[in-house]
């Protein structure tokens, strides 16, 4: 691997560690990728491309021409600010199809090194605001929010952390030798940080996903169980299911009270919902989406296969749907709150199928490697957990106008790319 591999290799890394912690450092991580990209891009010129490289470079070029037809065709929602800056979120995430061919021998070591780093950077974010404000933050009731001042992203990565460190157990548990205590203790410490995390941070939507992935998770297990009449659960996984529950157990208890007040605050709002219609219900932040939700779906059919194009929806809202329902006063909505509406109202039936077709294509090939790869078939579970969490998630909440959530699209789509891609198709210096 020559000084161009290196530098971009070690771009990756820090892409990888300040992904979702300090994102600045992570743009100049992307750009000292870029010689290497080049580099790799030359090496592979005679190299037919497979599916997922052909959807990524459909995507972006989709995206290119949905916004040529905003800006000097005219098609687009009148009213929508800043479409500049959201197309250009919306273009960095393809990105991650370029990372991908940066020269790696061994992708599902990478795939791991990326993961470590990113949850190591996470880490000393978490753990340098707690130097500031105190430990006794955790349990206060105030929200956490150390990245931007912020709570938005924080139980979306401190949940994803979580549940890949639980899904990937076998792995760091069987370590051996001298660090067979230390990676055991690490792990355990990092899935009760992260858990705390995700609770503190006091978003609905995070306990949703990882209720629905725990339930998920629980009913795999007892299915494989009922499908093997034979199997027995040995001591070890039995005696780390008693510590997980435990650890789980007493982590919600510490912070019942705070996880009872923010379902709570609903519970009215929604039984006004069911009884009387959305109509009748007062402002809230489930009342709200509902309604963000019904406009986008009446608005659909109006631009329904190229979208009503890129931009902050601040002034359509408050201008279609304002004055004829109840929103929460004083708060600014840029976007609906829900990715898969948010693409489909914008980049309409074209722009949907194109993104749904790539994630499809990157979820099957990392699913064929993993059949005849085993270390690959031990980061299975972690995937598709991780997958589920940040889908049920994006129903509520998904911002690509935040770095730091762009950054962890890139860093998911770059994981299944990693996972799917065989040794033998990467470049090698």
């Amino acid at each position: 691997m020559n000084w161009v591999h290196r530098i971009g290799v070690f771009g990756l890394g820090l892409f990888a560690l300040t992904s979702v912690w300090k994102t600045a450092p992570g743009h100049i991580g992307i750009a000292l990728c870029l010689p290497a990209i080049a580099l790799a891009l030359w090496q592979r010129r005679r190299v037919p491309w497979d599916t997922a490289s052909a959807l990524a470079a459909a995507v972006a070029l989709w995206l290119c021409a949905r916004y040529a037809l905003q800006s000097w065709g005219g098609l687009a929602e009148p009213g929508l600010l800043t479409p500049k800056e959201v197309f250009i979120d919306w273009l960095f995430v393809p990105m991650f199809a370029l990372l991908a061919i940066l020269p790696c021998e061994d992708p599902v070591r990478r795939l791991r090194r990326l993961w470590m780093l990113a949850m190591l950077g996470f880490t000393l974010g978490v753990i340098s605001f707690l130097w500031q404000r105190g430990l006794a933050v955790l349990w206060s009731g105030e929200r956490l929010g150390f990245h931007l001042n912020r709570a938005l992203g924080v139980g979306l990565y401190a949940g994803a952390f979580a549940v890949a460190l639980t899904a990937t157990a076998r792995l760091w548990w069987s370590v051996t030798g001298a660090l067979r205590w230390p990676a055991r203790i690490t792990g355990i410490a990092l899935i009760a940080l992260n858990l705390e995390v995700l609770l503190t941070a006091q978003n609905r939507s995070t306990y949703l996903a990882l209720a629905l992935v725990a339930a998920g998770a629980v009913a795999s297990a007892v299915w494989r169980t009922l499908r093997n009449r034979n199997a027995r659960p040995g001591q070890r996984r039995l005696a780390l299911g008693l510590i997980g529950a435990l650890v789980a157990g007493l982590l919600l208890a510490g912070n019942l009270d705070a996880v009872q007040q923010r379902i709570e605050a609903e519970r009215a709002t929604i039984e006004t919902v069911l009884t009387e219609g959305l109509d009748a219900a007062p402002a809230a932040s489930v009342t709200v989406r509902l309604r963000l939700w019904r406009y986008v779906l009446q608005r659909i059919p109006d631009a329904p296969w190229i979208g009503h194009g890129f931009g902050d929806v601040k002034d359509i809202i408050d201008r279609d749907v304002r004055p004829h329902a109840a929103l929460l006063e004083g708060e600014r909505y840029d976007q609906v709150h829900n990715s898969y509406l948010q693409t489909l109202w914008g980049q309409g039936l074209i722009g949907t199928a194109l993104w749904i077709a790539l994630s499809l294509v990157l979820i099957r090939d990392a699913v064929r490697a993993a059949r005849t790869d085993h270390q690959r078939q031990l980061l299975l579970p972690a995937m598709w957990a991780v997958l589920a969490f940040t889908a049920v998630w994006a129903i509520f909440d998904y911002r690509l106008s935040h770095p730091d959530m762009r950054f962890f699209s890139i860093l998911l789509l770059l994981s299944l790319r990693l996972l799917g891609q065989r040794p033998s198709t990467a470049v090698r210096a």
